[in-house]
């Protein structure tokens, strides 16, 4: 089962990009006309998280996020599978890893956050370029686990590890390495891995304090990334945003972390991943939030 699906993910990797987008703004699309839950989950967020936009500004960044959506689910054989040089091509960005490495240089290791926003499975490809990276993952069930894990280790300087006490360890070794590692910032995490609620949009989220535990205790440069898809099938565009001083304090961290993935997020409303249940997880006594979808 695993040697065919990766053949499918192969074969479908070594698709030309526009086509894949265009894949992608199909499904989308459909995702966007038919009723479903997705779409239901996206205009809740919508409305919730940027109230002050009106009905017609919301409904065209749902519209939008549901095919960027879709296309990072198509792109994703291409950056697991594809030709390598043309993956080479997509992370060439010298700019942006110019900045990388001089954080890297510093010896002290670097935390980068990638929120689900654009191309986030490039992300860590990129990264790999200035310095051996470790990122977090979570495990999936049955064949496509090993399959996909094999697409993130194609490149022999990116290592994912699981969401699991092990995984937690292998970053403290990666850091006091100095390496650089990889989180997702705006991941829903279990409740007893360690979370506060902290402010997101204004609405209380469960919230990792990792982050800040890492960044406290190596006082390692923390930077937000995020791999922004270009139309047309063009390629991709790598930004780096430093956090905040405050996201490696124990109190302020986690406010601090979901202030930085707000500002990304505001940046490229249309590419955030708005169909993932953030809020799912509440504080005592507060409704659900997808009641009723």
């Amino acid at each position: 089962m695993q040697t065919l699906l990766r053949s499918v993910l192969t074969l479908i990797g070594w698709l030309p990009l526009p086509l894949l987008h265009g894949f992608g703004w199909l499904l989308g699309m459909l995702l966007w006309t038919l009723p479903n839950r997705l779409r239901a989950i996206t205009q809740r967020h919508l409305e919730r998280c940027l109230p002050e936009l009106d009905d017609a500004a919301r409904r065209q960044i749902a519209r939008r996020s549901l095919i960027e959506s879709a296309k990072a689910v198509v792109e994703a054989p291409a950056i697991w599978f594809g030709p390598a040089w043309r993956l080479r091509r997509w992370i060439d960005v010298p700019q942006a890893l110019a900045v990388l490495r001089e954080a890297a240089a510093k010896g002290r290791g670097v935390i980068m956050l990638t929120p689900h926003l654009g191309s986030w499975e490039l992300s860590s490809f990129f990264c790999g370029q200035a310095a051996p990276i470790t990122v977090l993952y979570k495990p999936q069930k049955g064949a496509a686990d090993a399959v996909i894990l094999a697409g993130r280790s194609r490149s022999p300087t990116v290592r994912p590890v699981p969401t699991t006490g092990g995984g937690v360890k292998a970053l403290l070794a990666a850091l006091k390495r100095g390496e650089m590692i990889g989180i997702l910032p705006d991941h829903d995490p279990p409740e007893d891995s360690g979370t506060v609620f902290a402010p997101l949009f204004c609405l209380p989220a469960n919230t990792m304090q990792l982050v800040a535990k890492l960044a406290g205790r190596n006082a390692a440069p923390v930077l937000f990334i995020v791999a922004e898809r270009l139309s047309w099938g063009r390629g991709f565009q790598i930004h780096l945003r430093p956090a905040a001083a405050d996201v490696a304090e124990t109190e302020a961290g986690p406010a601090a972390l979901n202030a930085g993935v707000e500002a990304c997020v505001r940046a490229w409303p249309e590419q955030y991943w708005w169909s993932y249940r953030r809020y799912r997880r509440r504080p005592p006594g507060t409704e659900d939030f997808y009641a009723g979808l």
